[in-house]
């Protein structure tokens, strides 16, 4: 009992010190600040008293003692994120470029995609003109580059022989994209922002499957308190096939919201238009409107996620083929987590599950279940490059024969960020 009470009044006493450099520090007595916290030695682990000292250090002017003291509350506290952006601003200003350089990337956290890392800026009332882009070069092998059920089962369905199932194929991609944010000059309120997308991929050995997608996207958001909301209007084009195979014109309309420090709550809804250009294909015009949420958490370098996105296809043609109308219920989950300072880990899961409208030879309505895992190592070398390895698996059941398949899809690349 006496040991209890004792550690009881020791925690008391430290706990008190750190209460006085901070009351010291409220009152602007940053000097009494310092010395109180230079001598209360026994709650020298408690990130909170070095935090008080470097902000004390930092109020009268004294950048070194400053820098120190951040130092020290990034080794006690690794997820103070505004520890170290400070430490960044001092390293930049005392001509430290390579440790800010360093600092910097562990921040950006670039496994975000640039349109992630833009409303992030957003809710964190960052840069009032910023751009964040990526490009990423990779080769990689497609084991199924065709999307089709095995050769064996299609000749059993079809009746028939001689039927083409699986085509596997290497590969070199192509992916681009940049996020522009303008907030007339005022942090919060009314902001301006726009979107690319470039997708390219040509196969080696089937030539007949490489795709390019272009995509754009603009329009007008607010940034509250807190909270973000944007409505764009986005465009997509798409070659495949070896034809200009369809556009799509759309409505995306989100808001995120801070729930905490560390959680991020989105909300989102879609209205979009799908139109082949093709002659043959135009019988596979649809209209899709959905709505879906998600929650993102974010911890010092690393960040979680969950999402889920309901939707509704319509056919738009009179006379179209089978298989548009559906609804379609979407669940992804993930998780990016710095494993060591130069390798990132990253973990992804999906699921579909989709309901047609039309039936099958049995006389049932067609229904899918797609299952999709994918795990990527990545490797920062310098700033902004990131070298990266990936291996993605895809398997769709479905009660519809011809939909069946798997693939697997590996790939090693190199990306750029800024």
């Amino acid at each position: 009992m006496r040991v209890i009470v004792l550690l009881t009044a020791l925690t008391v006493l430290a706990s008190a010190n750190y209460e006085k450099a901070k009351e010291f520090y409220d009152k602007k007595e940053y000097k009494k600040a310092v010395e109180e916290a230079k001598t209360s030695t026994d709650e020298y682990s408690n990130s909170k008293l070095h935090l008080v000292w470097a902000e004390s250090e930092e109020a009268l002017g004294h950048q070194k003692q400053a820098m120190s003291a951040y130092e020290r509350v990034v080794m006690l506290d690794e997820d103070d994120v505004n520890s170290k952006v400070k430490l960044i601003q001092i390293y930049n200003v005392t001509g430290r470029k390579i440790l800010a350089n360093n600092l910097s990337v562990s921040l950006k956290n670039y496994q975000l995609t640039p349109a992630q890392r833009s409303s992030l800026a957003l809710l964190e009332k960052k840069s009032i003109s910023t751009i964040k882009a990526k490009a990423s070069l990779s080769i990689g092998h497609d084991s199924n580059i065709n999307v089709s059920a095995a050769s064996e089962e299609l000749n059993t369905y079809y009746n028939s022989i001689g039927l083409v199932g699986e085509q596997a194929t290497l590969f070199a991609r192509f992916n681009g994209s940049a996020s522009y944010i303008n907030d007339f000059d005022t942090k919060g309120g009314w902001y301006a922002r726009g979107d690319l997308k470039i997708y390219y991929q040509s196969n080696f050995d089937v030539s007949k499957y490489n795709m390019f997608i272009g995509s754009v996207a603009a329009g007008f958001g607010y940034a509250g308190n807190g909270y973000t909301f944007y409505l764009p209007v986005g465009y997509d084009k798409i070659h495949y096939l070896d034809t200009d195979m369809l556009s799509q014109v759309k409505i995306l309309p989100k808001i995120d919201m801070t729930l905490s420090k560390n959680f991020i709550l989105n909300l989102n809804a879609k209205y979009a238009v799908k139109i082949y250009n093709d002659t043959f294909y135009k019988r596979m015009n649809d209209r899709s409107i959905g709505a879906g949420s998600g929650l993102y958490y974010l911890f010092d370098k690393n960040f979680a996620y969950m999402n889920l996105m309901y939707e509704n296809f319509k056919a738009t043609e009179s006379l179209n083929f089978k298989y548009i109308g559906k609804t379609a219920l979407t669940a992804s989950l993930g998780v990016n987590y710095n494993i060591a300072d130069i390798v990132t880990a990253r973990f992804d899961y999906r699921y579909r599950k989709a309901d047609y409208s039309d039936v099958i030879r049995s006389g049932s309505k067609r229904s899918d279940d797609y299952n999709q895992v994918e795990l990527k190592l990545s490797h920062y070398f310098a700033k902004n490059y990131e070298l990266f390895l990936s291996d993605r698996y895809i398997k769709n059941t479905s009660n519809y024969v011809p939909a069946k398949y798997s693939k697997n899809i590996a790939m090693f690349g190199l990306s750029v960020n800024y």
